[in-house]
């Protein structure tokens, strides 16, 4: 069976137009060379990774599936900490390290954050359906530049010219666009805003700080451009600064002399003691705030797989996680259940190595994920000499995406897995941000290394 072919049923899950354009590129001269999409490697200061040539056109109906699946694991994850742990404030604290029971409490007391996060899944698109493989709560999600990209592919000649012909109305979920409104519309729900002006701040560490330098002043026209849209004919500022620089006088924040209104939270820290209070009392937005570190922990997803038949998830949440949620558990010494049978952790891991990948529960960006099929078993038993010490480490049963075809390398096309990153803000769905990696690369698909990223038009 060749590429094309077996990948087909895939696109045409999608949509019969992403069929239609690979029938059409497969044989293409022009489809088939980067060349003919260059302009995706040029001006690269907004842009972080290379970019994929060929566009992903999927219709309404998988686009609200994604969106169904999204929306409802973010609403399952972020109840995890209460849900599962019935409000044990002990057994909170001592599960995701907490200095103490007082720590815990203040956490969890109302306003909690919770319900405003700001989120990206990874999921892998498999036979049977979405598959969650992580959900991160952490502060470098990405996805303010799909707009970029999306005017960049539309633009390219050999795009356009397609989407011309075949007579598209294409649709895109613009993510930075939701992520603001959603912002927006949160202080302007608890009232914090007042007055004509709305300022909020990109908050991340001041090493970080000279890397948004050529992002600040697209950032700031996006946050105007967002109020408009929503009928506002406020002023908006959209600023950059590190913790140290946000300055307390009363019970309001303050940068550069300006009342900040809402700080989107990327420095990584724990927020001061200032900005929590002010949070905690209503006079500033935060996200993602004190709730970030709890949540980024893949050890919740462990927790929801592990979790969702017992009394704290209901019949249709159960069905509903057993559906999306991979089989995960936490690496600990001791017995664990698999398939209905107990058995010791290490001769699970290592009789089903084949099935299984290994994650750091607290890494990020690919770090810390050993695939059981792409490992050596010296390797493989040596990360789980590491998963058991450590302490913080969960196992999942490996996913299989489907295959999909893709433009490669020079010249060509190959199958390639595929990551989907939807974006959920709050209860709303953001878009989605595309990883697809070649099939014969191995390995996790990382954007680090062989995959591109791309996005999705919606037909």
């Amino acid at each position: 069976m060749d590429a094309f072919e077996e990948a087909r049923g895939s696109h045409l899950e999608l949509s019969r137009v992403d069929l239609r354009f690979r029938e059409l590129a497969k044989d293409s001269p022009e489809l088939l060379d980067r060349q003919s999409f260059r302009s995706l490697d040029e001006d690269k200061a907004l842009l972080s990774y290379r970019l994929q040539s060929w566009p992903t056109f999927v219709g309404a109906e998988k686009m609200d599936e994604l969106r169904r699946v999204s929306v409802g694991i973010s609403r399952l994850l972020r109840t995890v900490p209460e849900r599962v742990f019935r409000r044990d404030l002990k057994k909170i604290a001592e599960f995701y390290g907490l200095p103490s029971l007082a720590i815990a409490q203040v956490l969890l007391t109302p306003p909690t954050g919770a319900e405003a996060m700001i989120s990206r899944a990874d999921f892998i698109d498999t036979a049977r359906g979405f598959q969650c493989i992580e959900f991160n709560f952490t502060p470098h999600l990405g996805g303010w530049d799909t707009t970029i990209i999306t005017g960049r592919q539309l633009a390219l000649p050999p795009v356009a010219r397609f989407i011309a012909e075949e007579g598209l109305q294409i649709g895109f979920t613009d993510t930075l666009f939701e992520m603001l409104r959603h912002i927006i519309e949160d202080v302007d729900r608890k009232g914090i805003v007042r007055g004509d002006t709305m300022t909020a701040v990109l908050m991340v560490s001041q090493e970080d700080l000279p890397d948004l330098a050529v992002p600040a002043e697209h950032l700031r026209k996006e946050m105007q451009r967002t109020l408009a849209a929503l009928g506002s004919d406020r002023e908006g500022r959209l600023l950059c600064c590190a913790p140290e620089d946000v300055v307390q006088k009363g019970n309001s924040l303050f940068f550069s002399g300006q009342k900040i209104d809402a700080i989107v939270d990327l420095s990584g820290a724990w927020p001061s003691a200032p900005i929590y209070r002010a949070f905690k009392g209503n006079f500033v937005g935060l996200y993602n705030g004190a709730m970030g570190p709890l949540l980024s922990s893949k050890r919740n997803l462990a927790l929801l797989s592990e979790h969702a038949g017992s009394g704290a998830y209901s019949a249709e949440e159960r069905a509903f996680i057993e559906a999306h949620v991979p089989w995960t558990r936490l690496v600990l010494p001791g017995m664990i259940e698999h398939e209905g049978r107990q058995r010791p952790i290490e001769e699970l891991l290592i009789r089903c190595r084949e099935r299984m990948v290994l994650k750091d529960a607290d890494e990020a960006g690919g770090k810390g994920v050993v695939l059981g099929r792409s490992a050596s078993e010296e390797e493989w038993r040596l990360t789980i000499e590491r998963a058991l010490r450590e302490g913080d480490w969960i196992v999942q049963e490996a996913q299989k995406s489907l295959p999909y075809l893709y433009q490669s390398g020079d010249y060509g096309c190959s199958v390639h897995e595929m990551i989907w990153g939807p974006f959920v803000f709050g209860d709303r769905f953001g878009g989605v941000v595309l990883r697809m990696q070649p099939r014969a690369a191995g390995g996790a698909v990382n954007l680090s290394l062989h995959a591109t990223e791309g996005i999705v038009l919606e037909v």
